[in-house]
């Protein structure tokens, strides 16, 4: 959902994705409400979080969800 306090319109999302065993962190430009991660190895630990920003800068990302893959 968008951020219930923005500070003008959101222009685009941000998601981060780290690797929890190596630490690799990958950000995605989101420009919806959803995105579909691709290429991820299974059986795998990822922690995700996301922010909003707009024309002022990014916000305040949201808390991190930890993700494990399951097999192909």
């Amino acid at each position: 959902d968008p951020p219930a306090y923005a500070n003008g319109p959101v222009q685009g999302y941000r998601l981060f994705c780290t690797e929890t065993a190596t630490g690799r962190e990958q950000n995605v430009e989101v420009d919806g409400l959803s995105y579909r991660l691709e290429g991820l190895k299974k059986f795998t630990e990822y922690t995700l979080r996301f922010l909003a920003y707009n024309r002022y800068g990014p916000g305040v990302s949201t808390e991190e969800v930890t993700v494990t893959t399951l097999s192909d």
